[in-house]
């Protein structure tokens, strides 16, 4: 049998003073009520008893339960988001919160019904967010409970919503190789019904035109796969005036435009620069000589998401809502050098 929870009637008897003498003490309201020298031997002996506070009483006089919903599309499932739920964890951990998570597998229709369990387990608020960066047109959270998301946001910014500034990494991207030296870019994009892709592409544009240089042919419409990237870069790859950088979709996508230069006999990077994106868990670190990439913030839109969650709930007016856009960084490795 385990241990007996050690209660407050233990104490009360090992002090010699009466039970609501004791209660006041452990929830911080002897003073004035209970006298100080009785006060310190109550904590003396709450602290050699072991005593631990009853979680659900504590919550239950807050009238919070110290939980967290999150919501997601696939990030439970997916080897590429996983740190968003590292960085919500984090957070809600050491303010003594715990997060109860439901995958709903990329159903759209399962999210109204995910919410309303979440609901019926009277967490304090909720947090929706996806694998990859989505729009909504509408969010309805049930009514009284705070909402946030992270990687994803409603069309009319209602609500508030933590995205990663993909406009400014496709920008980053294309000027780690203009800055190389690199004259000849490509960018092989991904699925072309991606926010995401969309301002990448703004992004890349942005950069090529400070720079000088025509876009004409440099797009190469493709999707968020490796195959997909591969045969763009087969195709690009072949050509005579072929480039001497690719920036790909994502992390697996240059992984595909890394197998397409060497089935050519080209070498990364001496005669070809790849740059990813994401810099994927497991991935972008591991393919030889290491991806250059540009980092997702997926770790800080967990962490932002959570502490805004959490400042709503103890009735911190922040506002209405709004998108705020967190910087793709780059993570210089070895697939990146001067054009020969």
């Amino acid at each position: 049998m385990g241990k007996r929870r050690v209660t407050s009637t233990d104490i009360a008897k090992a002090s010699g003073v009466s039970r609501s003498a004791v209660s006041l003490v452990l929830n911080g309201r002897g003073a004035g009520m209970v006298d100080a020298e009785k006060q310190e031997r109550i904590r003396a002996i709450a602290r050699e008893m072991g005593y631990v506070p009853n979680a659900s009483a504590v919550n239950l006089r807050r009238q919070r339960t110290a939980t967290i919903g999150l919501v997601t599309d696939a990030i439970a499932s997916a080897p590429f988001a996983g740190p968003l739920l590292s960085g919500a964890s984090d957070v809600a951990l050491e303010a003594g919160y715990m997060i109860l998570t439901i995958d709903t597998w990329q159903h759209p229709a399962y999210v109204d019904g995910a919410m309303t369990t979440l609901r019926a387990r009277d967490v304090d608020g909720l947090i929706y967010a996806d694998a990859g960066l989505r729009q909504l047109d509408r969010l309805d959270a049930p009514p009284g409970l705070p909402l946030v998301m992270a990687n994803a946001y409603v069309a009319d910014n209602s609500l508030p919503a933590f995205i990663p500034d993909d406009e400014g990494g496709g920008r980053s991207a294309a000027e780690l190789v203009l800055e190389a030296g690199h004259r000849r870019i490509a960018f092989i994009t991904g699925n072309s019904d991606s926010p995401a892709t969309q301002a990448r592409i703004r992004g890349f544009t942005a950069a090529m035109n400070d720079a000088g240089l025509p876009i004409e042919d440099s797009i190469i419409a493709a999707r968020y796969s490796v195959s997909s990237n591969h045969a763009a870069a087969l195709e690009l790859l072949r050509r005579p005036d072929r480039p001497t950088a690719i920036l790909a979709a994502n992390d697996r996508g240059a992984t595909g435009v890394v197998l397409a230069a060497a089935s050519l006999g080209l070498s990364v990077p001496r005669d070809l620069s790849v740059v990813g994106y994401d810099d994927e868990q497991f991935l972008a670190a591991e393919v030889p000589p290491g991806l250059t990439t540009i980092a997702l913030p997926h770790r800080e839109m967990g962490q932002r998401a959570t502490a805004e969650l959490l400042a709503r709930i103890a009735g911190e007016d922040h506002g209405e809502g709004g998108t705020q856009r967190l910087p793709c960084l780059p993570v210089i490795r070895g697939t990146v050098t001067s054009p020969a």
